[in-house]
């Protein structure tokens, strides 16, 4: 997948900030943390520099581990589940940000186990998150099995790439945006969670491919007033017909992929293709390792030559 040269930190200025890449000298953000001495870089927040020494150089608020109640779980096909958690009312508000999700474990597992997951749908008022999980091997299958309680660490944020250019304060959506949305299987799950914070101040329009998911859980959990106008449909049908049409007689300006890999490219290439591109924002993927850059898995270079943790970058 094609690596932009853009390097803002998607944890920088937060409360998880400097974080563990700052201790290694591997900061995305300060020149300073990466070993040079002289400042050159275009943060306008407060100094993490400043932060980690007047810190004692200490990692700020790193994200911990806790036990969840299950307080719901209900299968839908043989290997597709829900799974609702109590979380607390606190990190529940974190995690209907667009873009949210957790690692999960099952309790007694080693850590080898642990695995990232969409946040689906946040209840704040009761510190309840809910998630959609696919059972398909090792990892998804122990927490599928449990009945009582789940290991989670979170909240991370970057499960969206680009996120930031369509959000002003507080992470509200900006107004007077079009959203297209175009989702496949467990992206489903960020979709919704999008479709929410969007709420009724933003127009939306959704196309929903029930492959690898069914249309019961569809209906279940897509927010009645969050998309103005919902299709079920595949994805491959809308590459192989008008979706560059649709995109700019429906005059999006945002235009969101949640899927896989090949569908982000291909959309990707459709949209490049107008002479007015819209927001192109999409769900990051394989991209997502250990969420905090230290394991390097998520790393690409762009054309500059320069090295990015894409489960740290916008």
């Amino acid at each position: 997948m094609e690596c932009s040269n853009n390097i803002d930190c998607i944890d920088s200025g937060t409360e998880n900030c400097p974080c563990y890449l700052a201790a290694t000298g591997d900061c995305l953000i300060c020149s300073r943390l990466q070993g040079k001495e002289y400042c050159d870089c275009l943060w306008k927040g407060v100094c993490i520099y400043n932060e980690f020494i007047q810190n004692n150089q200490r990692v700020n608020n790193p994200r911990k581990e806790f036990s969840a109640r299950i307080v719901s779980k209900k299968q839908y096909l043989e290997d597709l589940y829900v799974i609702t958690l109590e979380v607390g009312r606190g990190f529940a508000l974190k995690a209907a940000i667009p873009g949210s999700y957790v690692f999960l474990q099952a309790p007694d597992y080693i850590n080898y186990y642990q695995t990232p997951i969409s946040i689906m749908q946040v209840d704040s008022e009761r510190g309840f998150v809910t998630v959609l999980v696919k059972s398909i091997s090792a990892k998804t299958k122990a927490i599928c099995m449990q009945e009582d309680k789940l290991t989670v660490r979170g909240v991370y944020r970057g499960g969206i790439s680009g996120m930031p250019r369509i959000t002003g304060r507080f992470s509200r959506i900006l107004p007077d945006l079009k959203l297209l949305i175009l989702t496949k299987g467990v992206g489903f799950a960020p979709a919704m969670n999008l479709l929410h914070w969007a709420g009724k101040n933003t127009e939306t329009e959704i196309i929903i491919d029930p492959d690898k998911i069914c249309t019961q859980v569809i209906w279940d959990y897509l927010h009645p007033f969050a998309a103005d106008k919902v299709h079920i449909q595949s994805l491959q049908e809308c590459l192989d017909s008008t979706l560059q049409d649709k995109i700019t007689e429906g005059g999006y300006t945002v235009v969101a992929v949640l899927a896989s890999d090949y569908y982000i490219e291909e959309i990707r290439k459709i949209i490049s293709r107008l002479p007015v591109p819209p927001e192109f924002i999409h769900s990051n993927n394989a991209n997502i390792c250990c969420g905090e850059g230290v394991c390097g898995a998520c790393s690409c270079v762009d054309s500059s030559g320069n090295v990015h943790k894409k489960c740290k970058c916008l």
